[in-house]
């Protein structure tokens, strides 16, 4: 498994000097960083040439729902000139009630990334795991597409925020994941105690052991709020990280 970085830890800094931060990333040593959504006004071909230059592979792009939902959308060229393993979403709502939708979504989002000889993932938060009917809604809403085109980009910290074994969910949907968000928390409903990994309550050793029991190509390390600076923060994590997956 290859080790990424999700640049949303450094949406600040990427605001500023979207180059100039993305050349400091890759000093960091991962292998590559998945997009959040900024691709600092660069057009693909460019973006593509200027990742190879940096020696950074795609670990993924996430885009706006509408986006994708759309089969013409122009951000579809960016994920096949990234060569990305995934396109993502995200969604947060009352998933209780709005799962069935949230399925369609997926499923349309899935039919429109095979058109592109691509793969569509869902990236969880912590509302995907309350109860519908029964069954939790995530679980409803994966089930409820097909496996060929609605994959899982699993959440650890926000699986574990949701009452969840990480392990239970890895195992359920091995075959369809191909990346995992690394994140971990002191506090689970406390965002602003995320903490580099190793440093809280998230089984991050156990998360990635349960990773190689799956597809699992890429561990992407994210840390939405850093006390200090996200990279100082990022060094902590990929020690860690590299320690343990040796």
């Amino acid at each position: 498994m290859k080790i990424g970085i999700q640049l949303y830890n450094f949406r600040v800094d990427l605001q500023k000097d979207f180059r100039g931060t993305l050349h400091k990333i890759a000093g960091l040593g991962a292998d590559g960083v998945e997009f959040a959504g900024n691709y600092g006004n660069i057009p693909p071909g460019e973006l593509a040439a200027y990742l190879e230059e940096l020696k950074l592979g795609c670990a993924g792009t996430m885009f706006p729902p509408a986006e994708l939902l759309n089969a013409a959308s122009p951000v579809w060229e960016y994920a096949k000139a990234l060569h990305t393993p995934a396109v993502t979403i995200s969604l947060m709502e009352d998933f209780a009630q709005t799962w069935p939708d949230a399925a369609k979504r997926c499923r349309q989002i899935g039919d429109n990334a095979r058109q592109h000889g691509l793969v569509f993932s869902y990236h969880n938060h912590w509302a995907e795991f309350a109860d519908a009917g029964g069954e939790c809604a995530l679980f409803r809403i994966l089930d409820a597409c097909d496996p060929e085109t609605v994959f899982l980009e699993p959440d650890v910290c926000w699986i574990t925020r949701g009452g969840f074994r990480v392990e239970e969910v890895l195992q359920r949907y091995a075959s369809r994941i191909r990346q995992v968000h690394l994140k971990d928390i002191r506090v689970p409903d406390d965002p602003q105690t995320m903490t580099p990994l190793g440093g809280g309550i998230v089984g991050i050793e156990n998360a990635c052991r349960a990773a190689r029991q799956t597809k699992c190509e890429w561990l992407i390390y994210e840390q939405d709020h850093c006390q200090g600076s996200p990279f100082d923060s990022a060094v902590i994590s990929l020690e860690y990280l590299r320690k343990i997956i040796r």
